[in-house]
């Protein structure tokens, strides 16, 4: 059984947060040079670094270097589509953001910020993090909130089934040329070529700018968003495996034939498809994290499998030591909420204690995630329901807006 324990746990809002290590800049090489430029606007190896430093600060395992790098491409996308919104965020809207993470954190933001001090990540490092992630809450808001009203037979369907599954939508661009009877091979011979030589958004832009017949040549043939399940089979089912520029092989429609370029995919389905409630359970150990009581509940840790084993045990303790709840996740408290986000189902944390002098050791087990709630939690599932849709929306702009962006790494 594993426990698990960090010393500042990551959030898990609309903060993106992502994995690696600090980079290693070139010698000689300006700390303060351009890295990547995204749209003329400069990434330099110093917030590659200073992101580096927070992720690693923040818990993340991993190429650090190439996630950071990545995470600010994608902050550069969100500021200019605040730009783009007109969002703004005040100094007191800053400072609430910084409070509500360190909540996450069980600590004040003061404490914070000390902490990734200490860890070499400047203080300004943190609150461009923070105030970058409120200007793209705020435009999702802006540009999504209409669109994520749930249905009351949406609403009925989630508690009922704990999924709604509609399907993903892709962004495509697409180049189209006719089959004319006394030009068909050449057709065919160009778009095979076109399909295994086309690299990057803007060539085929380009191409499309050359040779598409389509009237969506005059956006470029860039298309909205479609629903898979309205592509052909076959064509529905490449896309789920491509990756985001991938080109497709040519598909013959009638009378022309077509090649596609992906630019983004999104997942349809409502939000109660994740999590929504935590089933958990607890054990007080009296005791508190005297070393004999840390050494009973590892011993309790390792002879057990399930919350049903957990509770058997209980008998062992005086009435009343054990308790297992379903709550929504927004609901659950924030320490025992933050314990249970690094636990797999059965797995346990001995982090906390309770009582005035903390003179009980809380034994705490996830016995699991659900989607299902009782109908008096209906209002937590709308609310699920209408932020985790408005994520997904926000991740599918952000994908659109990859898509258009150049991006050069230097």
């Amino acid at each position: 059984m594993r426990n698990r324990m960090f010393l500042i746990k990551p959030a898990a809002l609309v903060f993106v947060l992502i994995q690696g290590l600090m980079p290693a800049i070139a010698w000689g090489q300006s700390p303060y040079s351009a890295a990547v430029l995204i749209n003329g606007q400069a990434v330099t190896h110093y917030e590659i670094e200073q992101r580096s430093l927070l992720l690693e600060a923040l818990g993340n395992a991993g190429d650090i270097e190439k996630q950071a790098v990545e995470e600010l491409i994608d902050d550069r996308l969100r500021l200019f589509a605040g730009r783009l919104f007109g969002v703004q965020v005040s100094p007191d809207e800053v400072k609430q953001g910084l409070a509500e993470y360190a909540q996450r954190s069980n600590m004040a933001p003061e404490q914070l910020i000390e902490a990734l001090s200490a860890e070499g990540v400047e203080p300004e490092t943190f609150t461009d993090f923070v105030k970058t992630s409120l200007i793209w809450r705020n435009v999702v808001q802006q540009k999504f909130q209409s669109k994520s009203f749930i249905t009351e037979a949406e609403l009925d369907t989630a508690m009922a089934l704990g999924t709604t599954a509609v399907g993903a939508s892709v962004l495509l661009t697409e180049l189209i040329l006719p089959l004319e009877p006394t030009t068909a091979q050449q057709t065919r011979e160009l778009m095979e070529h076109l399909s295994a030589n086309l690299n990057g958004f803007q060539e085929f832009e380009e191409a499309v700018l050359t040779y598409s017949a389509a009237a969506s040549r005059a956006n470029s043939g860039k298309l909205d968003w479609v629903p898979i399940t309205s592509l052909p089979p076959d064509v529905g089912s490449a896309m789920m495996t491509m990756a985001v520029g991938q080109v497709t092989r040519p598909i013959e429609i009638p009378n022309a034939m077509v090649i596609f370029q992906l630019r983004g995919i999104r997942d349809n389905r409502t939000i109660a498809a994740r999590p929504i409630a935590y089933d958990y359970a607890t054990l007080m150990i009296p005791g508190g994290r005297s070393p004999e009581t840390l050494a009973r509940a590892s011993a309790l840790a390792g002879a057990i499998d399930t919350c049903n084993d957990l509770q058997e045990e209980a008998g062992n303790y005086p009435d009343g030591s054990f308790s297992q709840q379903v709550v929504p996740i927004g609901k659950v408290s924030r320490d025992i909420g933050g314990e249970l986000g690094n636990l797999d189902g059965n797995e346990v944390s001995t982090n906390l204690t309770r009582g005035d002098n903390g003179e009980f050791l809380m034994f705490l087990m996830l016995c699991g995630r659900t989607n299902k709630l009782s109908e008096g939690n209906r209002e937590d599932v709308r609310n699920a329901l209408f932020a985790q849709r408005m994520e997904s929306f926000g991740q599918g702009y952000l994908q659109e807006l990859k898509g258009d962006a150049i991006i050069l790494y230097k």
